[in-house]
């Protein structure tokens, strides 16, 4: 087992402690040696498992390194490969604290080798995407008396290719096929509007700006929905995952779990070991990632949901997951948040934003398959991209924003020079922010104070680019720095707005 470990933070990596509990550390790849890391560095140290004529074990242990030297803030890699492997291959616990993100990747098979990346915390995007702007300007709701396919069909053959043996022990049988049409209320067609979303954005288009859904069969976008609905399902692929992670009989956590038809690992490890990964990887690519919602294990697959995930931030093991979700229109504040550190028991995950309170439980998460970009109908053409700070002079950058009502209580010369340092200062990063958003405040606030109010909030970044500004954290600069100018007490950022 080979281990890269890629320093991509600002701070150096210090060995701290490292043991074996099988195995040897390969000569002369040992992890004390690659020490420190530099930040931008890489480093490598390698195990192996007992040899004797053939190996007689497989190879498990542990290493730390201090983050800057800080014995309290440790990266910790585990690493499990076995002589035998179990359906879940070569397996590792991957590490950091609040504050820093790892990933890893790779590390399969008997000659692994595993690329653990470590960065400082950071809001990441997919450039562009802003579910307000991008998304369907209408929500999920269909007039139930439209022509669609039903969840019986796509129960019936989501079955054929999930095999019998697995509908057996998963308790699974066939319906009628015209068993709860999907266009019904309930069920709506979230999956041809989540593909919908992703085909406007790859061709370069925004979609139509109606905010009521199509009522007429013979409209083509209601045509183009429903089929890319049926697509989305991924009926020959690995869709047969909706009716498996649906079952009652289907594992929560690692124990007992079923080994048939590929569905080898519970639903926990499914979601923080197997598909989140995936899906922060789609978006460290630049790409859109299109998530099946688990909402119900009684096998009623008319309950679950599709949603598309274009933003994350993890800091230390919580990840923060934003996403376009069709049953809320024009909502920017939509956000995931789980914990990825232990997968013995049930998915845990939290709605955050605009969420109702009632929305259902989710059992598990995945990346859906069989994304394939089609032309959409009657796109509207995108807005010219907003100049960005380091297009446009310091004067006007604080002209734009005398025009969203954010002024200055610093001298305007200092200002100048600070609009235009952004190797040096936060300030072209969040004014470029302030200005994305297309808000437009009722009273106006000061520049230098937002900035020292998203500064001084606890683990935060100081930002140099626009897309590492965290929404969530400008919104609570700008409102405190409001309230206090003002004399207000307002707790909704949605307060401050003009209408």
């Amino acid at each position: 087992m080979a281990v890269e470990i890629h320093n991509d933070s600002p701070v150096p990596l210090v060995w701290a402690t490292d043991e074996l509990e099988s195995g040897d550390w390969t000569d002369p790849w040992y992890p004390s040696r690659a020490s420190p890391i530099a930040p931008g560095a890489t480093a490598e140290w390698r195990a192996e498992g007992d040899l004797f004529i053939e190996p007689t074990s497989g190879t498990e242990g542990r290493v730390r390194y201090n983050i800057d030297g800080d014995p309290t803030r440790q990266l910790y890699v585990h690493f499990n490969s076995p002589l035998i492997e179990s359906q879940y291959g070569n397996t590792f616990h991957v590490w950091a604290p609040p504050g820093f993100e790892v990933a890893h990747s790779g590390g399969q098979g008997h000659h692994g080798r595993l690329v653990v990346r470590l960065r400082q915390t950071a809001r990441r995007q997919v450039a562009g995407f802003t579910p307000s702007v991008n998304g369907f300007q209408f929500s999920n709701r269909w007039n139930a008396g439209l022509p669609a396919m039903a969840v019986g069909f796509l129960w019936n053959r989501l079955l054929d290719e999930l095999g019998g043996e697995a509908a057996d022990v998963l308790d699974i049988a066939r319906v009628d096929d015209g068993w709860l049409p999907i266009t019904q209320a309930r069920a709506g067609m979230c999956g041809g509007m989540t593909f919908g979303a992703m085909d406007y954005f790859a061709a370069g288009k925004l979609p139509p700006a109606t905010t009521t859904s199509p009522d007429s069969e013979s409209d083509p976008l209601f045509q183009f929905i429903r089929d890319r609905l049926l697509d989305s399902f991924d009926i020959t692929g690995s869709g047969h995952r909706w009716l498996g992670y649906s079952s009652p009989l289907y594992p929560n956590g690692d124990e007992g779990v079923v080994q048939v038809a590929g569905l080898a690992r519970g639903r926990s490890w499914v979601t923080y070991r197997d598909e989140w990964p995936r899906i922060r990887d789609d978006i460290d690519a630049g790409r859109l990632s299109p998530l099946g919602l688990i909402q119900t294990d009684s096998l009623d697959i008319g309950e679950n949901h599709q949603v598309l995930a274009y933003a994350y931030e993890q800091s230390g093991q919580e990840v923060k997951l934003w996403v376009y979700d069709n049953n809320y229109p024009r909502q920017d504040d939509l956000h995931l948040k789980f914990d990825i550190t232990d997968t013995t028991g049930e998915v845990h995950v939290q709605r955050l934003g605009s969420y109702r309170a009632d929305e259902p439980r989710i059992w598990c998460i995945f990346r859906t398959n069989g994304y394939n970009p089609h032309t959409p109908p009657d796109g509207r053409p995108l807005p010219p991209p907003a100049p960005t700070p380091a297009e446009m002079s310091p004067a006007d950058v604080i002209s734009a924003l005398g025009g969203i009502g954010v002024d200055f209580s610093v001298s305007e010369t200092d200002l100048r020079d600070w609009l235009g340092n952004p190797e040096h200062t936060p300030y072209p990063a969040i004014s470029q922010a302030l200005l994305s958003h297309g808000w437009k405040l009722k009273a106006p606030v000061f520049l230098d104070v937002i900035v020292w109010n998203y500064e001084h909030t606890p683990g935060v970044v100081s930002p140099r680019r626009s897309e590492d500004v965290n929404p969530d954290i400008l919104k609570a600069a700008v409102l405190e720095g409001s309230n206090v100018r003002n004399g207000t007490e307002f707790t909704d950022f949605a307060q401050l707005l003009a209408p």
